[in-house]
C-alpha cells in the first residue's frame, strides 16, 4: 500500500535506480525533446477519500515520480553529471479535474515537455483511464512549473539546459511547437500577480 512507512521513499529510489541504469546504457543520450513518458498505476484503497475516489492530494504525490521520470530521460546529463552544478526545482503545479478515478481503477499518467521561456519550463501531465465504451478518458490535466538553478542560486534557462544535454535548439519545428504552446502557458504566470493581493 502507498501509505506504508517509507513506501514513497523506496519507490522513489527504485525509480531512480532504474532510470540511472537506463541512462548509462545509452551514454546519457537524451530521448527526443517532446517524448511522452508513461507511468502505469492503480488507485489503491489508501489513495481514496471519503467521496470514494482518488484523493486530490494523491495526484500531486504521483506527479513527483512523473517529473523524475521525464527529466531523467530528457535532460540526463543535468540530472546525473554533478559537475554541471544544476538542479531542477518544482515551482508549482496547476491541476484541472474532469472525471474521478474510482478505487482499484488502473490508470496511466502521460508526461511530456510542454513549453518554456527564458526562466520557466512547463511540463504537461495527463491522468488517463480506459473505458470499455468510450476508450481512453483524460480524468485530470496537470501542469508542472520547473526552474533550473545553479547550486549558488543563479537561474539557468531551459534552452541552455536542453542544449547542454544534446538537443538541437536551432530546429525550427522545436521553436514552432514551443511558441504555440507558450501562448497558452503564459496565462498561468499571470496568477503570480496575486501573491500580494488581498482576498
Amino acid at each position: 500500500m502507498n501509505s506504508l512507512p517509507f513506501a514513497y521513499t523506496i519507490r522513489s529510489w527504485w525509480l531512480l535506480r532504474t532510470l540511472v541504469e537506463r541512462a548509462k546504457k545509452v551514454n546519457l543520450e537524451p530521448e527526443d525533446l517532446f517524448t511522452t513518458v508513461s507511468q502505469e498505476l492503480r488507485c489503491m484503497w489508501d489513495d481514496i477519500d471519503y467521496n470514494q475516489h482518488m484523493n486530490n492530494s494523491t495526484y500531486n504525490k504521483k506527479l513527483d515520480f512523473c517529473r523524475i521520470h521525464l527529466l531523467y530521460v530528457i535532460v540526463p546529463r543535468i540530472m546525473m553529471e554533478a559537475n554541471h552544478h544544476i538542479f531542477a526545482h518544482n515551482a508549482g503545479v496547476f491541476t484541472l479535474f474532469k472525471k474521478e478515478i474510482p478505487p482499484l481503477q488502473p490508470y496511466t499518467i502521460e508526461s511530456r515537455i510542454w513549453t518554456w521561456n527564458e526562466k520557466w519550463l512547463f511540463l504537461q501531465h495527463r491522468f488517463i483511464i480506459e473505458d470499455e465504451k468510450e476508450g481512453p478518458i483524460v480524468c485530470c490535466l496537470a501542469t508542472s512549473k520547473i526552474v533550473f538553478k545553479h547550486t549558488w542560486g543563479k537561474t539557468v534557462s531551459p534552452k541552455e539546459v536542453f542544449a547542454l544535454c544534446g538537443h538541437a535548439m536551432d530546429d525550427t519545428l522545436v521553436e514552432k511547437r514551443r511558441s504555440k504552446n507558450w501562448n497558452k502557458a503564459k496565462n498561468l504566470l499571470s496568477m503570480q500577480h496575486d501573491w500580494d493581493s488581498k482576498l
